[in-house]
């Protein structure tokens, strides 16, 4: 009896390990489950600003090539008045 017993303590005790174990391996899923979807909410953001920053950078490409063009038909319009 004394044996069954025993294996009945050593039973219980590796039980109650594993269940701290799980606990604790919930506990960082569930951190790092949280911290990923931070991340990527981050990295959602990022990237709308990336595409907005693009957008913009074409926009003003444009202006400035247009504005350069511009300018240099001026230059070719004043060379060819002062020959």
């Amino acid at each position: 009896m004394n044996h069954v017993y025993k294996i009945h303590c050593v039973f219980f005790q590796q039980r109650n390990q594993i269940t701290i174990q799980f606990n604790s391996l919930q506990v960082d899923f569930d951190n790092l489950n949280a911290r990923y979807e931070e991340e990527a909410e981050a990295a959602g953001l990022l990237r709308n600003q990336v595409s907005k920053i693009t957008v913009e950078l074409q926009n003003l490409r444009q202006k400035y090539d247009k504005d350069m063009m511009a300018r240099a038909e001026e230059l070719e319009d004043l060379r060819y008045t002062i020959q």
